[in-house]
């Protein structure tokens, strides 16, 4: 087992709660949105047009391409009623996963129920399979947004499973440091996707009146909100290495 000997690196409680407070809002949205899609597979997007409609109109925002979008919808939202058991097999896990990865990185949890927490990862393993997996069959057999984001989801998708692996192999090796931070790194991937909702929200106000299309807006929201989650969590597990170095030390959580 290989450990660090340092003194434990206290990070700061109000930077501590407000990335709880992120994480825990962007769990919300990714949990809802999982739910939303399940209940409405067909319509979830088309249902959601009016209220874009009238925020644009609220700002006082033209779409020139309103006459396209109306395809552009019943296409993305298409994907999905025609592929209904991928589409159940992706969203509902994908909620479970968003549900209980937070707790995996509670220590109240670890502490009083270890049991709990060692089961607990060992589903979210196999759940983050099946959830990367039927995302691939979706982003990159059939993309909404075309090769960028079929580029994006094998990229990022790739990039959470080589994580969770990682994670797996470290704390067989029980490096508890290493096993941390693989699994933030996958769960970065994971909340990622509520910011990907956050910030193409943002994208379409902005960018579709200046002459975006819904496909450039959708990948270019891919993208950036993907690297901001991973990069925000790559400055945390930087940030927080010394202290949790120290941990690995302590007995095995697997």
């Amino acid at each position: 087992m290989k450990t660090v000997e340092s003194a434990p690196h206290q990070t700061s409680p109000l930077l501590r709660r407000a990335l709880w407070c992120g994480v825990v809002i962007l769990v919300l949205i990714g949990v809802a949105t999982a739910i939303a899609r399940a209940v409405f597979l067909d319509d979830l997007v088309t249902r959601g047009e009016r209220f874009r409609q009238q925020r644009l109109s609220a700002l006082e925002r033209n779409d020139p391409y309103w006459a396209e979008r109306r395809a552009d919808v019943q296409r993305f939202d298409g994907r999905f009623a025609a592929h209904r058991l991928p589409t159940l097999l992706h969203v509902l896990p994908g909620g479970m996963l968003l549900t209980l990865a937070p707790l995996q990185f509670s220590r109240r949890i670890r502490s009083r129920h270890l049991r709990f927490h060692r089961w607990s990862g060992r589903a979210l393993i196999l759940t983050s399979f099946v959830v990367v997996l039927t995302g691939l069959y979706f982003g990159v057999l059939m993309p909404f947004g075309g090769p960028s984001e079929a580029i994006a989801t094998a990229l990022f998708g790739g990039f959470c499973l080589a994580s969770v692996c990682r994670a797996f192999l470290a704390i067989r090796r029980h490096d508890v440091a290493r096993h941390r931070e693989w699994m933030i790194r996958a769960f970065a991937i994971a909340i990622g996707i509520s910011t990907i909702r956050i910030v193409g929200g943002v994208f379409d106000f902005v960018l579709t009146p200046a002459g975006y299309r819904s496909q450039e807006v959708f990948v270019l929201a891919f993208w950036t909100g993907w690297l901001i989650t991973l990069a925000t969590a790559e400055l945390w597990i930087r940030y927080t290495r010394q202290h949790s170095r120290s941990l690995a030390a302590a007995p095995s959580a697997a």
